[in-house]
């Protein structure tokens, strides 16, 4: 896959007719061109504006504020609010003082394809659903995939999606010439709630599913920003591979 920078992919969403939105949360999937059955091979990368840090913070504060942007200590974990100022701080807060005022941008692995399960048991008569690739403006917001409430997810309920419906029962997902718009629950959830999932198997059905519930918290947590901000309603925008400039 090509190098991603939040000015490329600004290009590649606008060269697309899609909006780029310089002020609110970008969030943009990837397909793979790679075509490997139930692996979990695709992208979702987020890109922001970063603000900076209020003046006259208290260290806790000050830590709680690099979390909330996903700022990382020298160990290269998320900073922890502990109120105890030391060296993880002080490279997350260099990091800031780097950043601040300009496009920032994080990925995290996911998938974009349903697994093996449900292309082979379609939960559809018309076939298993694939996320067709476009943007879905306000059509996400943060509540809990299948209303459970220790899965918390962008879930699609402020609007209609395009599937492709795939029917051959084969191990690939495909995008095929039959079509179906509606609201289909195709969610933005984490697979395993530990470690790193090693097959899509039954955590897809066409929802995007990350690999790793640490990384599905960040996402999360970045929403959680701008949440009051835009009324809940996050924008998803599907891209593939080749389309990257």
């Amino acid at each position: 896959m090509k190098t991603l920078t939040p000015a490329s992919l600004k290009t590649s969403v606008q060269n697309l007719g899609y909006a780029w939105n310089p002020t609110q949360l970008n969030i943009i999937g990837i397909r793979t061109n790679l075509t490997l059955p139930d692996i979990f091979n695709d992208l979702l990368v987020c890109c922001w504006h970063q603000p900076s840090m209020p003046a006259g913070l208290s260290v806790l504060a000050q830590q709680q504020f690099l979390a909330t942007w996903l700022f990382t200590g020298k160990d290269g974990k998320l900073i922890k609010a502990d109120g105890v100022a030391g060296a993880n701080t002080t490279f997350a807060l260099k990091q800031l003082a780097a950043t601040a005022g300009t496009e920032r941008m994080k990925a995290w692995i996911i998938t974009t394809t349903p697994g093996l399960f449900y292309l082979q048991k379609p939960l559809s008569k018309l076939g298993c659903a694939v996320l067709v690739p476009g943007q879905y403006t306000g059509t996400y917001q943060l509540g809990f995939h299948q209303s459970k409430p220790d899965h918390p997810a962008l879930v699609q309920v402020n609007g209609k999606v395009k599937v492709y419906r795939d029917n051959d029962r084969d191990i690939t997902a495909e995008e095929t010439k039959v079509i179906e718009e509606g609201l289909f629950g195709v969610n933005i959830h984490r697979a395993n709630s530990l470690g790193a999932t090693p097959r899509i198997g039954n955590w897809s059905a066409g929802c995007q599913v990350f690999q790793r519930k640490s990384d599905h918290n960040e996402l999360l947590c970045i929403c959680e920003t701008y949440r009051q901000q835009i009324k809940n309603r996050f924008t998803y925008t599907l891209l593939r591979e080749r389309e990257l400039l």
